[in-house]
């Protein structure tokens, strides 16, 4: 084969042929483009798009739906039932409480409820139980296969005791306060010294202060005669206390109409009630009274015939107060001018 390469150059090897080659290519369809006028197209081929470099992944991913989600569904649904009583509990969670049992795509349910008086329970259990139902498989796209229903309550603390609508309704009561309170303000300035005791001890014992501990000196006994009668003694301590803390507290107000009256009048109103009626009666100028729950002291003062006076008195307190129950026993001094 002949050599038709210029002599004193190097000699080109096949990939600087074919590169040679291709620039030739290139040039000539440049040219080709440009003399019909059209630009050069840098890039790809038109009508071809280029692969987008993000990748959307909103239909990958895990939904979990835990088992307390669940019970809350429940539970908001319940209150907002209107034959569902809401009540509070000390410990743990009130009513209405539910359980739950997830399993894969199907849900167990337990539901524990106050129903308000005076609904039919079975038929509002079957409600609420439709009602709890539904909730959960539109908000979770679980399978309910059961429902368990418990009503544990029925609450009445919304139902009148009147007969008849309008009808006014008994107020309670009042009493006194009960006879332990004094006991408690006791046993908070006890404890209030142990305290500062405590602090003292404290204090001497990291040697903040100087001083001998008193709990040291205290504690360090020996059996001696007066033990028993002490013991003896704080353990009557003991049984007044508890006597006093269950004594029925003592009534202070006197009922209007009964026993059920609707008005209740401290000792001091009916003082002033038999006092009042006692300044109508005549000859009298001035009347000072006091009233406990079975008496009433008065001590009118006329210029008119004492017993008369008190007799008239007498009588005009008594009419007065007879609607008063208990009725209280009237005692009258009279006292000239």
């Amino acid at each position: 084969m002949a050599d038709h390469s210029t002599p004193g150059a190097h000699p080109l090897a096949p990939s600087d042929v074919l590169l040679e080659h291709a620039d030739e290519l290139v040039g000539s369809t440049t040219d080709a483009h440009a003399s019909d006028g059209l630009e050069p197209v840098d890039g790809p081929a038109s009508g071809v798009s280029e692969p987008s470099a993000i990748a959307f992944g909103g239909d990958r991913g895990r939904l979990e739906i835990t088992q307390r989600a669940v019970e809350r569904i429940v539970e908001i649904t319940a209150r907002r039932h209107p034959a569902v009583a809401r009540q509070s509990a000390v410990l743990g969670r009130g009513l209405p409480k539910a359980r739950a049992v997830v399993a894969g795509q199907r849900v167990s349910l337990h539901l524990e409820t106050a129903i308000t008086w005076p609904n039919p329970l079975a038929d509002t259990a079957t409600n609420l139980r439709q009602t709890i139902t539904t909730a959960v498989e539109d908000l979770t796209g679980l399978g309910v296969d059961r429902a368990d229903i418990t009503v544990t309550a029925v609450d009445a603390s919304q139902v009148s005791t009147s007969t008849a609508p309008g009808e006014a309704v008994a107020a309670k009561q009042p009493v006194g306060g009960p006879a332990v309170v004094w006991v408690g303000f006791v046993g908070a300035f006890a404890l209030v010294l142990a305290g500062c005791v405590a602090v003292r001890e404290m204090a001497v014992a990291t040697g903040l202060t100087d001083g001998a501990s008193w709990l040291a000196r205290g504690f360090e006994l020996e059996p001696a005669g007066w033990m028993v009668p002490s013991g003896i003694f704080a353990a009557v301590v003991g049984v007044l206390l508890l006597v006093v803390t269950f004594k029925r507290r003592r009534r202070t107000h006197h009922a209007v109409g009964g026993q059920d009256g609707l008005v209740w009048l401290r000792s001091a109103d009916v003082a002033r009630l038999a006092c009042d009626s006692a300044r109508q009666v005549d000859s009298v100028t001035a009347v000072a009274g006091r009233s406990r729950r079975k008496r009433v002291n008065l001590t009118v003062t006329t210029f008119g015939e004492p017993s008369r006076v008190s007799t008239d008195v007498t009588a005009v307190v008594e009419d007065r107060l007879r609607t008063i129950t208990p009725v209280p026993q009237t005692r009258i001094a009279v006292r000239e001018e």
